[in-house]
């Protein structure tokens, strides 16, 4: 994220103009993104969808795109449900463990080592942690 590399960056031409725009955002940075309940709602929405798809998945490559969707999905509401910013490709992970590295390594290693039911099991523990599930008549 680009303010990550503002604030966290190494500094080659910077002086008082990149020290007056550090202090502005540190705060923002600390403060964290601000999701509605709604958001996050339609989060839980998604993601409730996708671990139903992956329980009930029969080929191979649907559960693993199902399951490395599911991953991204799941780590993105824990993040913004406790106000941390996002990441995309590697940072997210990142971002995940930097937050809370049991809570990381509990969603990740099943996944990692091919455990998709423990791994929807997982899911669901986070989900309910986050919520719980969101089904029918929500409006998106």
């Amino acid at each position: 994220m680009l303010l990550h590399m503002l604030l966290e960056g190494i500094e080659l031409r910077g002086g008082r103009a990149l020290t007056e725009l550090r202090e502005g955002w540190r705060d923002v940075l600390a403060g964290g993104p601000e999701a509605s309940a709604h958001e996050l709602a339609a989060r839980r929405y998604v993601i409730t969808d996708l671990l139903d798809d992956l329980r009930d998945a029969v080929d191979p490559m649907e559960r693993h795109a199902v399951a490395f969707a599911l991953f991204e999905k799941t780590a993105e509401l824990l993040l913004l449900h406790d106000r941390r910013w996002l990441g995309t490709g590697k940072y997210l992970p990142r971002r995940l463990r930097e937050w809370n590295p049991e809570r990381a390594e509990a969603l990740t290693e099943p996944l990692l080592r091919g455990d998709l039911v423990a791994f929807a099991d997982r899911v669901d523990h986070e989900l309910i942690r986050a919520g719980g599930r969101v089904q029918a008549g929500f409006v998106r």
